[in-house]
């Protein structure tokens, strides 16, 4: 390439490198496009502050998954043994913590059932008396205006307690079971920070709390993290318990009067809140069966409250900007008055029915979760609406059974999903739960939401499977794609998170340290420049220009790709500098040397530069194969370092190779016959 060209390339890049950080010194929102794509470069809680947030973590929804862990276990074995005409029935009811019970029929003896637990879960459960059970019934009893068949299924219950073996997760390992749980939630959550890119945050273990510190992020970067934090990604496969009863009985109660308006409830509870009740039928293509499901629907709605309401209960102004909607359930819109929004999926817990008339309660081992939903192509509402799914409580698979996640399109919908890969033995289980469940519905929940309820048609034996990410807005499903990746590959939280407090935070190292700091970095640069001018004449301020154009560069690839200046970043920026400055010296000894032997002035600089590139790739090398080490077993601190020290090793073989190249040509070009040479 021409010197002409390489110059035009030069100056082009630097001033990319200008408009990369232009936010730094100018607002990005005032700045046109495509300028205000760039963001400002971040700085650490070491040198800016930034936020801490303190979480506390549902230790005993840990304690529960491992007491449904034991019942899918026992379940399996009972539906495996052949001498067993008759299964036991397993079940998790809601107290005390972590409980288990097994039904024995007719002609097991209770006895057996004990001795089969106890031999198998010796370090993990302990018998306890059906006590609670028993005061479950007395309650149940004490309520007025009960039906002669609610009477007879309490006497059928107190009958069955006789024959009912009791058992809970002991509490010695209940314990240890919240201790790994917290450990392994301040893990995860590190690395999902680590994974979004913030560099250097700060995440520690108080008591049960974890408190997490991340750097002067803008409001949106910090919105962001924090969801991606909270997110639990507990992944669980149930079965849809379709044509139930209870579901029946639901639409039936909810359902629609003769005669009444399109999607209008019976209800007036229901049809005050918006709730209507539809019905979903298919036909199994395997056995020709017909299924039906019974399903209740909402959608979002708002009302206009007094402010006092608001204040009353603490709601926040703040909107989601991606939905027009709020992340919470207000926002502030006059002196007087708030806009409120109920979730669809709030107005579906039929508490209210539960309240009126507690025969509504869903069974223990049943429960309603809900998607949200978009309607048909046809439909007159096009708006998105929650529905309700009964799900068999038990999980039959778990995401920890997951050997790796990728975002992909269907090809059918063309709209984002999530390709799951099994493990051997989640494979296995998957395969035999589909073979178990042909013709009916397989539903992923996701975070206590179900994100999709496919018809299992056949099995699925490959060990591969696909998550949909519902409705509404592609790039908000294209988002969720992405964080959902990214939160199954870092692992699941063993249980949710609750944020209990968030405070800003000033400079750690303290604002005196900060200045000196600064003060030391400015010493060094006129050092730098002095030693260079004073060593090397004209060929000095070659040097210091390409040790500025360095900086200029580090800094802008650190702005683009959103990353985080703390104080080991600038050590490693600081080391970087003299990596450049060496480079320089290693030029100009040479070219200095080979004038001393009587070559030319471009003679010399072309030996000068070609017996100095070797020496300078060498020692690059050396020192990115030491960051490449430390990016790899480092974290926190010193990943940040070999970050930039990384970024450094780039930088500083296209400075001393090309760009100090370039100086030196233009130099030589304005002096043809130049027989000397400043240096």
């Amino acid at each position: 390439m021409s010197l002409k060209w390489r110059t035009v390339v030069l100056i082009g890049g630097i001033l990319a490198c200008f408009a990369v950080l232009l936010p730094n010194f100018v607002d990005y929102r005032d700045l046109p496009w495509p300028l205000n794509r760039f963001r400002p470069l971040s700085l650490g809680l070491d040198l800016r502050g930034g936020s801490r947030i303190v979480y506390t973590i549902d230790l005993d929804q840990a304690v529960e998954d491992r007491a449904a862990e034991v019942r899918r276990d026992l379940e399996t074995r009972y539906l495996e043994d052949a001498a067993m005409t008759v299964k036991p029935t397993v079940r998790t009811p809601p107290t005390p913590l972590g409980a288990l019970s097994v039904f024995a029929p007719e002609g097991v003896s209770t006895d057996d059932i004990w001795k089969g637990i106890a031999t198998d879960y010796s370090d993990t459960v302990e018998k306890r008396s059906c006590t609670e059970e028993q005061n479950e019934i007395a309650r149940e009893r004490e309520k007025k205006n009960l039906a002669p068949d609610q009477v007879q299924a309490l006497d059928k219950r107190a009958e069955d307690l006789k024959r009912t073996v009791c058992f809970q997760v002991s509490s010695s390992f209940a314990e240890g079971i919240r201790k790994s749980a917290l450990s392994n939630a301040v893990n995860t959550i590190r690395e999902r920070i680590d994974e979004k890119g913030v560099a250097e945050p700060s995440v520690v273990q108080q008591d049960e709390s974890i408190v997490v510190e991340m750097p002067g992020l803008d409001d949106d970067k910090k919105q962001e993290t924090r969801d991606i934090i909270a997110r639990t990604a507990k992944l669980e496969f149930k079965t849809v318990d379709d044509g139930s009863a209870y579901m029946r009985r639901l639409y039936q109660q909810v359902g629609k009067l003769p005669g009444s308006k399109e999607g209008e409830a019976s209800d007036p509870a229901a049809r005050e809140l918006g709730i209507s009740a539809e019905i979903d039928q298919w036909k199994s293509e395997e056995t020709g069966a017909r299924h039906m499901d019974p399903f209740l629907m909402a959608r979002d709605r708002k009302e206009q409250m007094p402010r006092s309401w608001a204040d009353k209960h603490g709601c926040p102004d703040k909107v989601d900007l991606d939905k027009n909607k709020p992340t919470v359930e207000c926002r502030i819109t006059g002196r007087q008055l708030i806009e409120r929004y109920i979730f669809g999926d709030k107005d579906l817990n039929i508490e209210g029915l539960v309240d009126k008339d507690h025969s509504w309660a869903v069974p223990d081992d049943r429960q309603l979760a809900f998607e949200l939903d978009e309607p048909h192509k046809d439909a007159k509402n096009k708006e998105p609406f929650w529905r309700t799914y009964y799900l068999e409580r038990a999980t039959k698979l778990t995401g920890a059974t997951i050997s790796n996640a990728v975002p992909h399109y269907d090809s059918n919908t063309n709209r984002p999903v999530v390709l799951l890969d099994f493990n051997r033995y989640g494979a296995r289980i998957f395969g035999e739960l589909t073979s178990q469940i042909v013709g009916k519905r397989l539903a992923a929940v996701l975070d206590d939401k179900v994100k999709s309820a496919p018809v299992i048609n056949q099995a699925i034996r490959g060990g591969r499977a696909s998550i949909s990410m519902g409705s509404g807005d592609v790039h908000r499903a294209e988002r969720e794609v992405k964080e959902l990746v990214n939160v199954l590959k870092t692992g699941s939280l063993p249980a949710p998170l609750h944020e209990e407090a968030v405070s800003d935070l000033g400079p750690t190292l303290g604002r005196d340290a900060i200045q000196k700091t600064q003060l030391s970095f400015i010493l060094g640069v006129i050092l730098v420049i002095a030693i260079m001018v004073g060593f090397y004449r004209k060929s000095g301020w070659v040097a210091v220009f390409a040790v500025m154009f360095h900086v200029l560069v580090t800094l802008a690839v650190m702005a683009l790709f959103g990353a985080t200046l703390t104080l080991p970043g600038i050590a490693a920026l600081v080391l970087s500098v003299g990596m450049c400055v060496d480079g320089n010296i290693l030029i100009n000894e040479r070219i200095r040397d080979e004038l001393l032997l009587g070559k030319s002035v471009r003679g010399a600089v072309d030996l000068g530069f070609s017996r100095a590139f070797s020496a300078i790739l060498d020692g690059q090398f050396t020192i990115a194969a030491s960051a490449f080490v430390l990016l790899q077993y480092g974290s926190g601190p010193i990943k940040g370092f070999a970050v930039m020290m990384l970024v450094g090793v780039f930088t500083t073989v296209a400075t001393n190779t090309w760009v100090t190249r370039i100086l030196f040509d233009w130099g030589i070009h304005r002096k043809k016959n130049a027989t000397t040479l400043s240096i």
